[in-house]
């Protein structure tokens, strides 16, 4: 009996590249590779504590939730009715077998229990973690490279940790390096009772995302990214629980809602604003689970901040430029009583208008460098990528007319295997090809999203990503 997918597959005669799945590690497995990484001493401590993501796991009385203020977690993660599909996700071979039935070519595969593991404080901790995973990664999936890889793991709290892994994974074979969203700083001086308004009392630690503003330059990672074929690829859920994505004791759906969008939105405009594609205009950059509706809108959201508060908008807005003499004038001839307070009229005109302290560098676009609309959409929508699940209607957003200067956007299906949110492994790309049936993607449309921005996502990084593979010497990055 075929599967839906495959029934899907009839209709169209391009691959399919999955660009986000994940596994289940078999822990009795996966431990030993953690053990030779960490050490025995910091494997003992690894195996008595428990992972923030842990905790949210197991935290399951109100009272503790309410106590803590624990997020309230996915209890039930994974298949369970469709017991196929559990073993699929833990079985490297029985996912390569069924891969014709799941209607994909080739899929890029994501640790589940690496979640986290580029989030402890401690860094031998942090750093062991990520290299047993990737160790682990690398041996039990390598007989299935023709069909599938898994990404590994870079941890990101200094550039220095994140080279070495990155060099640990190219000597490990592995094709993908998957990053975290951020991570979580501690503020020098946190503020007591009297500080600062801006930060929620006790706050201690503060979230860096890589670009603007951040606390470290992470060019050396993006310059070994390019030289060592890596595509940036950002995975929430990586690194730290960021206290803005989950904040409901009670309803998972509440914390799931808009929570990688959110925290995409955040990297993306980091990395934008701090002009990492501005220096690496060939570098590309992945943001997974976070759908693409949002990034048409911070696209435009780009472009209307630019006009109205780059270096010629500012124009407009210069105090320099109020003609106080005017203003009066007008005041006088239009105020009536409003303004007939018997005070100074001209020191109460000083305070109308909103003038606050500017900065050093009046510029927001300095490090950008950008003189045209063409030149944003140019450093944006080329640059980025965006992982969007079968479901998302939201697609449509990236092809949109609307968008500015006509710019379509880059989705790359993320069918999410071995998660909660796909039912029926073997319906995935069925239900991705709906969006064409609906006519809400066109088939022009949706050839880019499962194959053709996949493709290019990585062989841009990397021109050799497919040799060996089952698509070698397609055409796979094609114009239509």
């Amino acid at each position: 009996m075929t599967s839906p997918s495959q029934r899907a597959r009839e209709r169209f005669d391009h691959p399919v590249i999955d660009a986000d799945g994940h596994v289940l590690e078999y822990p009795p497995a996966l431990l030993p590779f953690l053990r030779e990484s960490l050490g025995q001493p910091l494997f003992d401590r690894y195996l008595d504590g428990m992972s923030p993501h842990g905790q949210i796991m197991q935290a399951g009385r109100a009272e503790d939730r309410r106590r803590t203020r624990t997020p309230q977690s996915a209890w039930w993660g994974t298949p369970a009715r469709n017991t196929r599909d559990l073993a699929t996700a833990a079985l490297p071979r029985l996912m390569y077998e069924r891969l014709d039935e799941l209607g994909i070519d080739f899929t890029v595969l994501f640790g589940t229990k690496a979640f986290g593991a580029a989030a402890p404080a401690d860094g031998d901790l942090r750093r062991g973690l990520c290299r047993g995973l990737n160790a682990y990664y690398a041996e039990t999936y390598a007989a299935y490279s023709d069909r599938m890889t898994v990404a590994g793991v870079i941890p990101m709290h200094d550039p220095g940790e994140a080279l070495d892994e990155l060099e640990h994974c190219r000597s490990l074979g592995l094709k993908v390096a998957a990053f975290p969203e951020g991570v979580l700083r501690p503020i020098p001086e946190p503020a007591d009772g009297h500080g600062s308004p801006f930060l929620l009392p006790g706050q201690a630690h503060w979230f860096d995302t890589f670009g603007l503003d951040s606390a470290c330059d992470y060019d050396p990672v993006w310059s070994a990214c390019e030289r060592l074929g890596f595509a940036a690829v950002c995975h929430g859920g990586l690194g730290c629980i960021s206290p803005y994505r989950f904040t409901s004791i009670s309803n998972y759906s509440y914390n799931h809602i808009g929570s990688f969008a959110d925290s995409m939105h955040r990297l993306v405009k980091s990395l934008f604003l701090g002009g990492v594609t501005r220096r690496f205009p060939r570098l590309n950059f992945a943001v997974l689970e976070c759908g693409v509706g949002w990034a048409a809108i911070l696209l435009a959201d780009l472009i209307e901040h630019w006009k109205k508060r780059g270096p010629e908008g500012l124009r407009n807005l210069d105090p320099a430029g109020i003609d106080w003499n005017e203003l009066e004038k007008l005041v006088r001839e239009y105020g009536g009583g409003l303004f007939e307070t018997g005070g100074d009229l001209r020191g109460g005109l000083r305070e109308l208008p909103g003038i606050g302290l500017a900065p050093e560098e009046l510029d927001d676009w300095r490090r950008v460098g950008v003189e045209s609309e063409a030149d944003i959409v140019e450093r944006f929508a080329p640059r980025f990528y965006f992982g969007c699940e079968a479901d998302d209607r939201t697609l449509a957003f990236a092809f949109a007319p609307g968008n500015p200067l006509g710019a379509r956007l880059r989705p790359v299906f993320s069918s999410d295997l071995s998660h909660w949110d796909v039912p029926e492994m073997d319906a995935v790309v069925a239900e991705a090809y709906e969006l064409v049936e609906r006519e809400v993607l066109s088939e022009r449309d949706f050839r880019e999203f499962v194959c053709r921005n996949p493709a290019r996502l990585f062989l841009d990084q990397n021109p050799a990503f497919f040799e060996g593979t089952l698509l070698e010497g397609r055409d796979l990055a094609d114009g239509d």
